[in-house]
């Protein structure tokens, strides 16, 4: 006798069914507004810096942002959203879609090492609104630490970054414990450690030229293996595909023609290029790799690209609204003080090391008398108020007291 299948488990399993791919195409759709992000957050920096190495975590940076933006409101959110691709998506998709590309990127069942963690630190003012921590934990998982204005100082917050990193973001947060009164910090961690499918043999590893954008050259230990790679022939480059063990994570690795750069590329990149032209073209190609040994920290502000990008009120003295982190007027935030990123990679015949640090920091302004000691060369008037006159000026290079 054949069992009975009731309509309402058909209807539960088909709603669940629906219910999983729904949530794989909002993921999709943020993968591909945080991928559209990235590549114009890398044209920006790389305008910014024409002539540094740049090494970024652009995953990293829209995570920060997403998670206050969930306390931004209005014009504020309206261009934090703009420039991060997510406008036509709403909070709700954005928050759980995050946690569950979160959650897949924290299981990888594969040879690698791959950690995500957000964490919250809050001090004067006291805690932010209930729903925004309630929001954040829920959909970033974040850890949160209270703080007094005494107990704070850069050395808790560069403790954690370094034991989330394995030691290799330590000072992240030097120098933001300045005059102004730390009130809320915000903070994304990726840590990634991983092997070559197919590792380079140090054998093969021989110094030789690397040309420089100067013209000159350097000598550098450069890795080499013949193989069937994963390539892509494109416009004026060429680029090939390096799995990790588990084959799930990748280096992309592009090379420009002697007549391009790397700027020109950038130029023609896009997350909807990249997402529907690019990687869908990498085939099985017989070739001979041969790449530098290479290690960089790198650390960023952000405020100052973001805001050419166009997330400018975020960013402005007493423009932004983010009334949705603080409960009392009188700790509302005006603005995000600093959002910056520190940055480690190495790439070696075994692998790849890659760790990221991103921090929005909040404060409150500290009044604190000045002090101006005029025993320099100085410039000086006198003004009639009333009409706007400078009826004297002049500058003094030598006081004559006699």
């Amino acid at each position: 006798m054949k069992p009975k299948i009731s309509l309402i488990a058909v209807l539960v399993l088909f709603a669940g069914l629906h219910q999983a791919a729904a949530s794989l195409t909002d993921q999709q759709k943020l993968a591909a507004a945080n991928n559209g992000f990235a590549f114009k957050l890398l044209k920006q920096l790389a305008k910014d810096q024409p002539t540094a190495n740049i090494f970024i975590s652009p995953y990293s940076v829209s995570t920060v942002l997403q998670m206050v933006g969930n306390g931004a409101v209005g014009q504020t959110k309206t261009e934090m959203q703009q420039v991060l691709g997510t406008a036509d998506l709403p909070d709700a998709v954005v928050n759980e879609a995050n946690k569950q590309i979160g959650q897949s990127l924290n299981s990888q069942n594969t040879n690698v090492i791959l950690n995500i963690a957000n964490g919250i630190w809050y001090g004067i003012g006291g805690p932010p609104k209930p729903e925004f921590i309630a929001c954040n934990q829920q959909f970033y998982g974040f850890s949160l630490e209270p703080f007094t204005l005494g107990d704070l100082n850069s050395a808790e917050i560069n403790k954690w970054a370094s034991e989330k990193t394995h030691g290799r973001i330590t000072h992240i947060a030097d120098g933001l414990m300045g005059v102004d009164t730390p009130t809320l910090f915000l903070a994304n961690v990726v840590y990634f450690k991983g092997k070559w499918t197919d590792q380079f043999e140090v054998k093969n590893t021989k110094d030789q030229p690397f040309h420089l954008r100067s013209g000159g050259q350097k000598s550098i230990p450069m890795m080499a293996k013949t193989k069937t790679f994963a390539y892509f022939r494109g416009t004026d480059y060429q680029a090939v595909r390096l799995p990790y063990q588990g084959k799930n994570l990748a280096m992309y690795v592009f090379l420009p023609d002697t007549n391009s750069s790397p700027e020109k590329l950038l130029d023609n990149m896009t997350g909807d290029n990249w997402r529907r032209i690019t990687k869908p073209g990498f085939i099985d190609k017989e070739g001979t790799l041969v790449l530098p040994k290479f290690k960089l920290g790198y650390g960023v502000g952000l405020n100052q690209p973001l805001h050419t990008m166009g997330m400018k009120l975020a960013f402005e003295q007493n423009g932004g609204d983010f009334s949705g982190i603080y409960p009392s007027t009188n700790y509302r935030h005006h603005e995000i003080n600093a959002l910056l990123q520190e940055t480690f990679v190495e790439v070696n015949e075994e692998g790849t090391e890659a760790a990221a640090m991103t921090v929005a920091f909040f404060a409150d302004k500290v009044e604190t008398p000045f002090r101006m000691i005029v025993d320099r060369p100085f410039l000086f008037l006198i003004e009639d108020k009333q009409t706007g006159t400078i009826l004297f000026m002049g500058v003094m290079f030598d006081p004559v007291t006699n």
